[in-house]
């Protein structure tokens, strides 16, 4: 109980210290946001920023900054979050909700409409993309985190319309080596055989032949075929 109120404490300064960016040695830009944040914390959680001073331009004494544009705002919004949390919180706005959801518009469902309210269900699209951007900068735990929500997300929302284009996103980001994302559509298709009857699935596996096979291979294990 102490150690948990400790631990509360803990996470409440960093968020403080984020919000006000007291102290701050390190800035990070995407888009029109700005997260004025500190180099003990983000260098020693991403292996990509650490070394801040190669985001300094070579301006001795200057604010080193890293501009991370080429990402979604929303995205790199909850990475500075789980940098500071070690959690992050799915809370998005219909506008934003909508411009994510375009650009992962799939090409296995491109007549796909996003929800026109933000849902429980576009956490599956959303730890799908911090599976990613976890991967893509080195982030401790991150991916393990993002993994886990999107593995409870599938259990919950297999049935969904953002289910397909989550999984295609899944696929279509990640090297046929990482198995993480992909073992996890697999487990849902093969666990729901009902999703075949979707078209965007049945495109899906069209387009990867190893979700197809990997499906096949799951169903024959559980009906003890192999």
């Amino acid at each position: 109980m102490a150690a948990e109120q400790a631990r509360k404490e803990l996470v409440g300064t960093l968020k403080s210290l984020l919000e006000s960016g007291d102290y701050s040695d390190f800035v990070i830009t995407c888009g029109t946001d700005t997260y004025n944040v500190h180099k003990n914390v983000v260098c020693t959680r991403a292996g990509f920023f650490k070394g801040a001073e190669r985001f300094t331009a070579g301006q001795e004494g200057a604010t080193a900054k890293a501009d991370l544009s080429e990402d979604e705002p929303e995205i790199v919004k909850l990475l500075v979050q789980y940098l500071y949390e070690g959690e992050y919180d799915i809370k998005l706005t219909d506008v934003k909700l909508a411009d994510m959801a375009d650009s992962a518009r799939p090409v296995c469902c491109p007549d796909w409409v996003p929800p026109t309210t933000g849902t429980e269900a576009t956490q599956l699209l959303v730890s799908a993309k911090m599976y990613e951007i976890g991967d893509k900068y080195d982030v401790l735990g991150l991916k393990q985190l993002a993994l886990a929500k999107f593995s409870l997300a599938c259990e919950k929302y297999w049935a969904s319309q953002e289910f397909a284009p989550a999984a295609h996103y899944a696929f279509s980001t990640t090297p046929e080596s990482d198995k993480g994302l992909r073992d996890i559509v697999t487990k849902t298709i093969a666990d729901h055989m009902k999703t075949l009857n979707s078209p965007a699935v049945e495109a899906l596996l069209n387009e990867f032949n190893g979700l197809a096979m990997g499906v096949l291979k799951m169903r024959a294990k559980d009906l003890g075929r192999i």
